[in-house]
């Protein structure tokens, strides 16, 4: 059996609300890196409709960033990587449409070389 981007499916039982809050915590944890966010709005016409919410972070920086954001509760998306966390159980989030779990798409946030050349 071959698995490609385990938790990249349907998020079942998902809500906005969780999501919400989920985006909430991922804007601090974007501004704990040192990548504050200025505002995050939520676009339901851009929902993926498969249990994921999306929202557009405006960076400090002047960047825009596309979030879809699974809506299950925060513990069950926000994996760190630390003990008792096991990857295979989380769902992933999108990051301008390329799919990461919680800490790598903190990753993802951080500006390209190509973006400090503006």
């Amino acid at each position: 059996m071959i698995i490609i981007n385990p938790g990249s499916g349907p998020v079942s039982e998902a809500t906005e609300e969780n999501a919400t809050g989920n985006t909430a915590v991922f804007v601090l944890d974007l501004g704990a890196k040192g990548l504050p966010v200025s505002d995050a709005v939520r676009h339901p016409e851009a929902d993926y409709g498969d249990g994921r919410y999306a929202f557009t972070l405006a960076m400090a920086d002047g960047r825009s960033i596309e979030i879809q954001m699974p809506g299950l509760p925060v513990e069950r998306v926000r994996y760190l990587g630390e003990d008792g966390q096991n990857i295979w159980d989380f769902p992933r989030l999108y990051v301008d449409d390329s799919s990461w779990v919680w800490n790598y798409a903190l990753d993802a946030c951080e500006p390209d070389d190509e973006d400090d050349d503006r």
